[in-house]
């Protein structure tokens, strides 16, 4: 008797890329919401400090995009993370340059 539950052999792995990619996003994310509410708290007075501190962010979102991009992953591999980590670094990108610009 075969349980239904039971995994089959052309399910395929989570690509450890895509993950990579994911995880670099939301890291970014995160990144830039603390350096807001730091800013909120101190009124604007983050300096200098704060302005590298965003365009190191941006520099990593670029570079987890490329990532994300230009990754190599196998066909046997499921690329459930990779377009979502791609969207969530760029929307990093935005959100820095706004950030910057203001």
């Amino acid at each position: 008797m075969i349980s239904r539950n039971a995994l089959s052999f052309s399910e395929k792995k989570v690509s450890r890329n895509a993950v990579i990619t994911l995880i670099m996003g939301i890291v970014e994310l995160v990144g830039f919401i603390i350096l807001m509410l730091v800013s909120i708290a101190s009124h604007g007075n983050v300096g200098i400090a704060g302005g590298l501190i965003g365009c190191l962010l941006v520099i990593l979102a670029f570079f987890g995009v490329l990532w994300g991009v230009l990754s190599y992953d196998d066909v046997k591999t499921n690329q459930q993370f990779k377009i979502s980590g791609i969207c969530l670094n760029i929307i990093v990108i935005f959100l820095g340059i706004t950030l910057i610009m203001l």
